[in-house]
C-alpha cells in the first residue's frame, strides 16, 4: 500500500494560520527566530504563550470564581464543568489556591494588580491578577515602552494574547503602536510619573512574592 503524500502545501498554511494566531512571524513558528526577534522557547517559559486552549482557561477560571464564592474544589469544578485535576495542573504555574490553614477547604489569592490597557483602548486600574497573568502583563507593559521608544515589532507576540483577572473576566491587550502612542501622548506628566512610581511599585512587590515561593 502506497504512503501517503505530505501536503506541504497544507502544512505551511497550518503554520502560517497558527503563527497569526500566537502573533508569531513564520520564522518564530517554525522554531528559527530571527536575530531581532524572541525565540518561541522563550515566549513559551515567560508564559506569553499558553499552550491550553482558551475555553479550558474560561472553565478554569469560572471555578476558581466559585471556589472564591465559598464552593468546594469538587462542586465548583462540576458548575464549571472541568476536572479538579485540570484545575490544579492549570493552577500549578498561577498559584492561585491555597489550602486555609485547617487543611480542609481552599481559599484564592492574587499575586498582584497591575493596570491592564485593552485593545480598545480602555485602562482599568489595578486589576487583580494571578501569578502567571501578572507576569504576562507586567512582560507587556515593559514591550509597551519599547514600541514608545520606537520599537516597532515590540508588541507583536501580544496580538492575541488573552489575559484573565481573579475574576475570570477576560482582557486583550492593546497592540496598535499608533494607537499606543496617542494614548500615551495624552498623558500629563504628572500622571505617568504617578503611573510609573506605582506600577514600578507593583513590580517590586511581585519581584518579592516570586522570590518568598
Amino acid at each position: 500500500m502506497a504512503s501517503k503524500q505530505r501536503n506541504y502545501k497544507a502544512e505551511y498554511q497550518r503554520r502560517r494560520q497558527l503563527a497569526q494566531q500566537r502573533g508569531l512571524t513564520i520564522a518564530q513558528a517554525r522554531g528559527h527566530a530571527r536575530k531581532d526577534e524572541t525565540k518561541v522557547s522563550e515566549l513559551k517559559r515567560s508564559g506569553v504563550i499558553d499552550s491550553t486552549r482558551l475555553p479550558t482557561l474560561k472553565r478554569f477560571y469560572q471555578a476558581i470564581e466559585g471556589i472564591a464564592s465559598g464552593k468546594s474544589l469538587t462542586q465548583a469544578a462540576k458548575d464549571a464543568h472541568i476536572s479538579a485535576a485540570t484545575i490544579k495542573k492549570l493552577n500549578a504555574d498561577r498559584h492561585i489556591l491555597y489550602r486555609t490553614p485547617d487543611g480542609r477547604h481552599w481559599e484564592t489569592r492574587s499575586a498582584a494588580q497591575f493596570p491592564i490597557l485593552t485593545k480598545e483602548g480602555k485602562l482599568f486600574q489595578e486589576i487583580p491578577l494571578d501569578r502567571k497573568n501578572a507576569n504576562l502583563v507586567g512582560l507587556y507593559w515593559n514591550a509597551t515602552q519599547k514600541a514608545y521608544l520606537g520599537d516597532a515589532s515590540a508588541l507583536n507576540s501580544f496580538i492575541h494574547i488573552t489575559v484573565f483577572d481573579m475574576h475570570g473576566n477576560d482582557y486583550q491587550l492593546l497592540t496598535s503602536v499608533d494607537d499606543l502612542i496617542s494614548i500615551f501622548d495624552q498623558i500629563n506628566e504628572a500622571d505617568r510619573e504617578g503611573y510609573e512610581r506605582s506600577f514600578a511599585s507593583d513590580q517590586r512587590a511581585f519581584r518579592v512574592l516570586n522570590h518568598a515561593a
